[in-house]
């Protein structure tokens, strides 16, 4: 067969999907109206889900293991026999969701400390020092990210669920430094996702300032409060929202996407969804 006659047009592929949001902010509960979602836990992912009826709450594999030189106990070795199991075995699931890659990463580096022949107390020193630890920590997460476009292959979502963290940036050498948001993770690490994830989406309170007051002359005499109404956004590009650094999408979405309550509306959104 000639290599011309294999050519083919695009069709929709399972997407891989990272959510970043703070503590609260329905991270878990978004990623649990994916179609069939089966969680591996990094962290407690099941109290979310507690009110959830039976037949509507997701799976969940057993939360991943503290890693312990003396009993031989590695996380990285239970995380991908688990996902040797997603991808070889016959089941149901058509989403996999990692609750939360920023929980796994701490568990990564207790892993190489713990079993660093030198015995290293921190990651900083793991490896041979120098914070190479931080290279074998992203090295883990390479691997767990190549592990998932087998999962991608068999028609299965793969959703990353990721802690938000503040970093200072500096836009030009003549301004000062500003808060920016972005994954709670060394950079090495944060790359890995925010490169190779289709959509990397902030989840956030819709908030608002009250109470603030100003003068005729535009200075703030009295400052507010921020508070909410309890909806929520998803932030899904850096271009029409200053902060969002790693915001990004390649399925033309809106900037902010309205998320009420009880619904996922990327269900909506992604050609995949709707094939």
């Amino acid at each position: 067969m000639s290599i011309l006659a294999s050519i083919k047009k695009a069709t929709p592929q399972a997407p891989v999907i990272t959510i970043v949001g703070f503590a609260g902010s329905g991270k878990s509960t978004m990623a649990g109206m994916f179609p069939n979602p089966i969680f591996v836990q990094a962290e407690n992912a099941t109290s979310v889900f507690e009110t959830w009826a039976e037949d509507a709450q997701p799976a969940f594999l057993p939360q991943l293991p503290q890693p312990n030189a003396k009993r031989n106990i590695k996380t990285s070795d239970e995380l991908f026999a688990q996902l040797r199991e997603l991808m070889t075995e016959v089941h149901p699931f058509k989403t996999v969701v990692f609750d939360t890659i920023t929980a796994l990463n701490l568990l990564f580096e207790q892993e190489v400390v713990e079993f660093d022949d030198k015995g290293a107390s921190n990651i900083g020193e793991a490896a041979g020092g120098y914070n190479k630890g931080y290279l074998v920590v992203a090295g883990l997460h390479a691997k767990l990210r190549s592990a998932c476009e087998h999962l991608r292959k068999k028609g299965i979502t793969v959703v990353f669920l990721a802690h938000t963290g503040i970093i200072k940036l500096k836009n030009r050498p003549d301004s000062g430094e500003y808060v920016a948001y972005s994954l709670d993770m060394p950079e090495k690490s944060r790359a890995i996702y925010v490169s190779s994830s289709d959509l990397v989406g902030y989840l956030k309170a819709r908030d608002f300032v009250v109470g603030n007051e100003e003068n005729k002359k535009g200075q703030t005499q009295k400052y507010g409060r921020v508070t909410n109404t309890g909806e929520r956004v998803l932030i899904t590009s850096s271009d029409g929202t200053v902060g969002y650094i790693d915001a990004k999408n390649r399925y033309s979405l809106p900037d902010e996407i309205e998320v009420n309550k009880g619904e996922n509306p990327l269900l909506d959104l992604i050609p995949f969804f709707k094939s």
